[in-house]
Formats: structure tokens, C-alpha cells, sequence
């Protein structure tokens, strides 16, 4: 059975011969052969080239006995399409030079040509499909909250307090401008779809942020259409542990689930919820943890392997390989 077999089956609420594994931000800093292709392109550029995303992409599977890919792009090439200054300094993360505040900024986010613009990421999909053919393709979007999130702050933040002070003060503008992202996000990972992904999954990093109460009146209304109107398997991801009753009844094939979710909260199809912490605690006791995850499994295989959240930035390779061996042995 190969690896896109078996997450497939997954996601189908089906049995695979054994829990398939992959895991977020699984290209990146921590292989210095990302570090080598960083070391002569800046990121944007890196993401805009289909080439480099493909290489990237595969650096991983190269080294590791993963069951998925994921097009290597970043949430944020979204509000840059429709207009937003997307702007990345090293050392300070990504940020946009006019924060949206107002009905009038968020109306002029322009959604219109959103896929000719981000045509480079569908070519980067339609590329790692031809060369990783038996591992799932995930292809991926932020959330309508989390892209929110960074266009009302300008930039990341703990609290994001501008963003979830517009909620308050403009109840309208705020509303206008989740639904102009989810029209957005639909659109983007269609069209993912479309080129190749079998999987697409949605980054809510921030819902967190709020409480259940205000998640069902901000969040669900579009995570759900967004389930509903995107073909294929959806998974969803959410930032923190007070949301999984809201998330579960929003339609999504899985639930991506964050380090804070113990797996036994959660029935259905999972993903993730290993503390990337874990892999810088030695091989040992890496092994240990995934025995006590697949004895709380028990039978139930309706479960992807994956992190809480993404490999930190000094994980080893070795300590990633680890993991990867022992999911293996547990079956």
C-alpha cells in the first residue's frame, strides 16, 4: 500500500494496513540542504518558483519514510494576490505595509484573477504530483481568520489585539472582510485540487484567540462553506484545545489536532497532536511517547501521524528520522 493510499483510506474513515505519517513544516529550516537553497534565494522568491518549491518539497521524502508531500508555499501569498503589501525582513516574519481597518481598505482587496495570480503555486502543485506520485499531495490555505488575523494587525502578534478589536468596532468591515478571505480561500484551494492535491488542509493558527462563543459567530459560518464548496478531502487545523467541539461539527473530513489535544477527546478521522518538543528529547524516549500514543490508539486506525504543531527550527534530522522509525514499528 503506498503512502497516498493510505492517507487516502484514512481520510475515508477507512483502515489502512498501518497509521500513515507526515509531518507540518517537514521542509524547512531544520535540513541544512533547505538551508543551502535559502542561502541563495530570499523566501518569496523561493516560493514564486515552482522548481525550488518541488526540490524542497522532496528534500524530506528523501530522507524520511513519510506517506505525504505538501506544496511548500505560505499562507500569506493569498491577501498579497488581492492586493495586500506582503512584505518579508528577515528576523521580523512577514508583515503588510497598510494594516485594513476599515470597510473601504477591505473592499479594496481585489479578489478578482486571485488563480491567474497564484498560478505559480498550482504549477508548483501540478510539479510535486508528477515527481512524489505515490505519496498524498497536501496542498493548503490559511484559514479566513488567521489571513484576518495579519492583514487588521499588519503584522504577526501574541494577541493579534487590532484584529480582535475590529470585531467590536466594526462588526461590518470585520464580516466583509472574512468573507471577501473565505471567497478567496475557496477559490485557491480549488484550484489546488484541480492541479494535482488529494488532500487540501486549512490553517486556523489564530482561532485560538477566541472563545467558543465567538468562534461559532466569526469562524464556522466560513469554515464551512469552505468544507462544503471545496471538493476532495478537507482537513482542518486549529491553533489550541477549547475549539475541538466547534471544529468537529464544521464538515471537515479530519481535524488536524494541536499538542494541547489529548486523542481520546476527539473521535473520527485525526491528525497530529505530537508535541514537537519531543523530538528534541532524545531518541529514547521519542520511541517511548509513540508506544503510549498507539497504546491510547488501540484499534482505531482512522489516524494520520503528525506534529501539534511544525518541526521546531532546531530539531536534527536525526531526532525526525527517530519519529519516523518508531510510528513504523508501532504499525
Amino acid at each position: 500500500m503506498t503512502g497516498r493510499t493510505r492517507v487516502l483510506r484514512v481520510l475515508a474513515g477507512k483502515s489502512p494496513d498501518h497509521r500513515p505519517v507526515w509531518l507540518m513544516r517537514q521542509a524547512g529550516r531544520f535540513l541544512p540542504e533547505y538551508r543551502a537553497v535559502r542561502a541563495n534565494h530570499g523566501f518569496l522568491e523561493l516560493v514564486r518558483s515552482p522548481a525550488l518549491c518541488t526540490e524542497v518539497a522532496l528534500q524530506p521524502l528523501r530522507r524520511f519514510d513519510l506517506d505525504a508531500t505538501i506544496v511548500f508555499s505560505d499562507i500569506l501569498v493569498v491577501p498579497e494576490a488581492m492586493g495586500a503589501d506582503l512584505r518579508f525582513v528577515a528576523g521580523d516574519g512577514p508583515s503588510f505595509g497598510e494594516p485594513i481597518r476599515t470597510a473601504a481598505a477591505a473592499d479594496a482587496l481585489d479578489g478578482a484573477g486571485l488563480t491567474d495570480r497564484l498560478g505559480y503555486v498550482y504549477e508548483a502543485v501540478r510539479s510535486l504530483r508528477a515527481a512524489a506520485p505515490e505519496h498524498a499531495l497536501y496542498g493548503f490555505a490559511g484559514s479566513p481568520w488567521t489571513l484576518y488575523c495579519y492583514l487588521v494587525q499588519g503584522e504577526g502578534s501574541d494577541g493579534f489585539p487590532e484584529a480582535k478589536a475590529l470585531l467590536l468596532r466594526e462588526p461590518a468591515a470585520a464580516r466583509r472582510l472574512l468573507d471577501r478571505l473565505t471567497d478567496a480561500v475557496i477559490a485557491h484551494l480549488r484550484a489546488q485540487v484541480e492541479a494535482g492535491a488529494d488532500v487540501v488542509q486549512v490553517f486556523d493558527s489564530w482561532g485560538g484567540l477566541l472563545s467558543p462563543a465567538a468562534y461559532r459567530e466569526w469562524c464556522a459560518p466560513g469554515l464551512a462553506r469552505i468544507a462544503a464548496e471545496v471538493p476532495g478531502p478537507t482537513v482542518l487545523y486549529v491553533r489550541g484545545g477549547h475549539l475541538v467541539e466547534e471544529t468537529g461539527r464544521l464538515g471537515y473530513a479530519g481535524l488536524s489536532l494541536h499538542d494541547t489535544v489529548d486523542l481520546d477527546r476527539v473521535a473520527g478521522v485525526t491528525q497530529g497532536n505530537v508535541d514537537p518538543a519531543l523530538l528534541l528529547a532524545g531518541p529514547d524516549v521519542v520511541r517511548a511517547d509513540v508506544r503510549r500514543r498507539a497504546a491510547q490508539l488501540g484499534g482505531r486506525r482512522t489516524h494520520v501521524w503528525n506534529l501539534g504543531h511544525g518541526v521546531l527550527p532546531g530539531t536534527s534530522p536525526e531526532a525526525v528520522g527517530a519519529f519516523v522509525a518508531a510510528v513504523r514499528e508501532v504499525g
